[in-house]
């Protein structure tokens, strides 16, 4: 479970058991018993030839989880509505509304409250507290939108929740500005890009460009209240044919807002749907440091590296990926009222489902989630990667070859960056340290 990395600054071997890396003068070295052997004395290093294993295992018992679950359940995203003003090509939603025998769910008020209820009930020992909107499009649920906060501010005086809501922006206008400025909601804007690359997919239901009126939407928001905008808003930027230098200039100067760059989820629709002048462009070779959004994005991702060789204690026992607590940081709650782990894995599996908000969290589901996870990432025990994998929830089912060698290229590259740019810089070292990932 040792790998070479190669840096601009030389070479490294990296030893996954215990976590350290060290400076090697070449991979034929290694191969030198002489020079093998010197070099593990002096690098204080583990016989990386001895075959090792990881243990894969939640690290949580059913204990701390069933506390947590009482206690400590820290948000809530409400799946109002599942249509939407939108037909967006890459949409998991696509093949819903293609199917004109499907009937489209919608949350009830009485739903809505009862999850808020749940919530409120079982994070009472939480050090956050939150409740998310979702669609579809969920302003288009405004007025319920409205009257849960109504109810809140009602029914539980003493609690402050936050609020967030993932929207297109379209349908923001000045009433709708003021409502969400007041409640201090975080607004995530689903938007691509400028002009061109925003209306290649994000189309309304006739095939209609979007970037005017969200544009439009955007710009209300700003001028009500620039300081709010600044500090509550961000966009989610699908990368639907990479990442290049013109949709990061107009990023950086769409008010230099918060970006996630989100990597395309090709469904079936889109697949058959897909221009063809995708495949003729690739990813262009950026430097980092010219544009802030990609630096900031990439120093977060250095936390992991960072985190992980500052801890005392080095645990042979792991759980790869970017797991959460099912049922504590995220809880999706559809419009029927089932608790699906997130908003990001296919609610129609049942794997996913963990309860509902009339019984709360079922254990015995969490039981078997937990076990068919471990059970799938039981080949992980041998990798490298392990520990810097970002597989979670969403991933788990179809997870094949084609993505642990992705995963193992793009750990390849992030620890060679930390290893060579962040570990020796103090300031950037520091600067890391303090980063919240809350």
């Amino acid at each position: 479970m040792a790998k070479t990395i190669k840096t601009e600054s030389g070479l490294y071997i990296y030893d996954a058991l215990s976590n350290k890396f060290a400076l090697v003068n070449s991979e034929q070295d290694l191969l030198d018993d002489k020079y093998y052997a010197a070099f593990l004395r002096d690098n204080d290093f583990r016989d990386v030839k001895k075959k090792c294993e990881f243990e894969v295992k939640y690290p949580l018992s059913k204990d701390e989880l069933t506390d947590m679950f009482n206690k400590k359940v820290k948000s809530i995203t409400l799946a109002l509505t599942e249509q939407c003003n939108l037909r967006c090509k890459y949409c998991g939603y696509m093949a819903k509304y293609m199917d004109h025998n499907y009937h489209i769910k919608e949350m009830t008020k009485e739903t809505a409250f009862k999850a808020i209820d749940f919530l409120m009930k079982h994070s009472q020992e939480s050090d956050v507290c939150n409740i998310g909107f979702y669609g579809g499009e969920p302003l288009l649920k405004i007025n319920l939108i409205k009257e849960c906060v109504a109810y809140v501010k009602e029914r539980y005086p003493f609690r402050q929740p936050t609020y967030n809501i993932t929207t297109n922006a379209t349908l923001i206008e000045e009433k709708i500005a003021i409502f969400l400025i007041e409640n201090n909601f975080k607004i995530t804007i689903s938007l691509d890009g400028p002009y061109r690359e925003q209306n290649k997919y994000r189309v309304d239901r006739k095939g209609n460009a979007s970037y005017k009126n969200v544009y439009r939407g955007i710009e209300i928001l700003y001028q009500k209240d620039p300081r709010y905008f600044k500090g509550n808003v961000n966009y989610n930027v699908v990368m639907y044919n990479g990442i290049n230098r013109k949709l990061l200039e107009s990023l950086e100067y769409l008010w230099k807002s918060d970006v996630t760059l989100i990597d395309l989820f090709e469904t079936e629709y889109f697949k058959k749907s897909r221009d063809k002048s995708d495949e003729e462009s690739v990813d262009e070779k950026i430097d980092e440091k010219n544009f802030d959004i990609v630096y900031r994005n990439l120093l977060l991702n250095m936390k992991k590296y960072q985190n992980a060789f500052n801890e005392s204690d080095v645990n042979k026992t792991i759980f790869p990926g970017g797991f959460c607590v099912p049922g504590v940081r995220k809880n999706f709650i559809t419009a029927d009222g089932k608790i699906i782990i997130c908003e990001k894995v296919d609610e129609r599996q049942e794997l996913f489902r963990i309860g509902d908000i009339y019984n709360g969290i079922d254990m015995e589901r969490v039981n078997k989630l937990m076990n068919e996870t471990e059970k799938r990432l039981s080949k992980c025990k041998y990798c490298w990667a392990a520990r810097f994998c970002n597989i979670c929830f969403m991933d788990v089912l179809s997870m094949k070859q084609e993505y642990c060698d992705q995963s193992k290229e793009n750990i390849e590259k992030e620890l060679g960056y930390y290893i060579s740019r962040i570990s020796p810089d103090r300031e950037l070292v520091n600067y890391i340290a303090n980063i919240s990932l809350i």
